[in-house]
């Protein structure tokens, strides 16, 4: 029998890959992460609104105080619906809290995981490089690694996927998954508008929602949900026109919008994998479960799974161990479904559908306004503290400092 070239093996360098290799780098595990780009690509046009607990798990990671700086805060969020007076108001001061959250580009928040991981201690990281290949062998995984210098095999503990909705490594396990396509494209762009520059705005038409972060001063980043079947034509658009098209859903209060960079488009699909473990093998990020972008939540879940993956595996001297990876899939389960309703119901309920259903919508949200507890737990899910924080090494977070 070979002895394990490594405890866990982890495919995928992105931000979940890259946190799960940083929250588990205290020298007990050697780790192996395999990337399949040599180095970030640059030019995303994503940007990403990391939860104030997700701020917290990042500091207790050692990872924000590089971030910081490029984190706009966002002081207050503003949920309204075109066409009517309701809205409801999230607020920081309101809730305990710094800020409800901080947006930062997709680029810079990947790219410094990504170094931080490859420098921790007991961390090899691997770029480019695929995973070919994995069979089950006696306490332990052989992996079949690709790279342009030629294939091995390693021999692992645990194998983590990793590597994204489309995941290779999640189909060589024979993991099925559960796809809802949403007929609906993003429209991600860069603009100016007026306004508050630390208040978000997520506003609720028949089309999808269309929500506008703040990205440092006047600018701003545009996540405008449409028809697929509109996407393209909208996209083409005159910058001047789109800008304009845009400003009719947003509402006349943030002023005209100007277009500072894109379009780009992203097709919007929930991709839910069929189970998160299989023997010795986990589903983090993206591979476990693809999220609709409305509440921003996907990437702040998959932090809180990593890190509650970390804290189970830290102590471990096999992390393969089919009984630790059940128990955290089960202390899991819980966020993961109020986290998945939360979005869906935002997407499905609230994004479109038939005319009479905006004034229910409308009550629903000036119900939440005046409704101090509803309104609270409707920001303790925002902010990803709704179910607490995972503990990170010998940081134990509370969730609202």
């Amino acid at each position: 029998m070979h002895p394990p070239d490594c405890d866990i093996l982890i495919a995928g360098g992105g931000p979940a890959g890259s946190a799960l290799a940083l929250a588990l780098a205290d020298g007990r595990h050697r780790i192996v992460v395999i990337e399949a780009r040599p180095v970030r690509p640059q030019g995303d046009a994503r940007a990403t609104a990391l939860a104030h607990g997700s701020v917290r798990l990042l500091d207790a990671l050692g990872t924000w105080p590089g971030l910081a700086a490029d984190g706009v805060p966002i002081h207050r969020v503003e949920v309204s619906q075109q066409g009517h007076l309701g809205r409801t108001r999230l607020d920081a001061a309101g809730e305990g809290v710094p800020a409800l959250g901080r947006v930062v580009a997709y680029d810079r928040l990947a790219s410094a995981l990504a170094a931080s991981a490859a420098a921790a201690p007991g961390v090899s990281w691997r770029a480019p490089a695929r995973v070919a290949g994995v069979a089950p062998a006696h306490e332990r995984l052989d992996v079949r690694v690709e790279a342009d210098a030629g294939g091995e095999t390693l021999h692992t503990r645990l194998v983590v996927a990793a590597d994204g909705t489309a995941s290779p490594l999640r189909d060589a396990l024979g993991i099925g998954t559960q796809v809802h396509d949403y007929a609906q494209t993003a429209l991600l762009a860069q603009v100016r508008a007026g306004g508050d520059p630390h208040t978000a705005h997520e506003r609720f038409t028949r089309d999808g929602p269309v929500a506008l972060l703040p990205a440092g001063g006047s600018l701003r980043t545009l996540i405008w949900t449409v028809p697929a079947a509109r996407a393209d034509a909208l996209a083409g658009l005159p910058p001047a026109e789109f800008a304009l098209e845009a400003g009719r859903r947003i509402g006349r209060r943030l002023g005209p919008l100007e277009v500072v960079r894109g379009p780009a488009l992203y097709p919007l699909r929930r991709t839910l994998a069929d189970r998160s473990i299989a023997g010795r093998a986990v589903l983090v990020g993206n591979a476990a479960h693809t999220l609709h972008p409305v509440g921003a939540q996907g990437f702040n879940l998959a932090l809180r799974d990593v890190c509650a993956l970390a804290e189970r595996l830290r102590s471990a001297d096999d992390p393969g161990e089919a009984t630790r990876l059940a128990d955290w899939a089960r202390d899991r389960r819980g966020d993961q479904r109020r986290t998945l309703a939360f979005t869906d119901l935002l997407a499905r309920g609230f994004g479109h559908g038939p005319a009479w259903l905006a004034g229910p919508r409308a009550g629903a949200l000036i119900g939440l306004d005046l409704c101090p507890p509803g309104r609270h737990a409707l920001a303790a899910q925002a902010m990803g503290v709704a179910g607490g924080l995972p503990r990170v090494g010998s940081w134990r977070l509370d969730a609202r400092s």
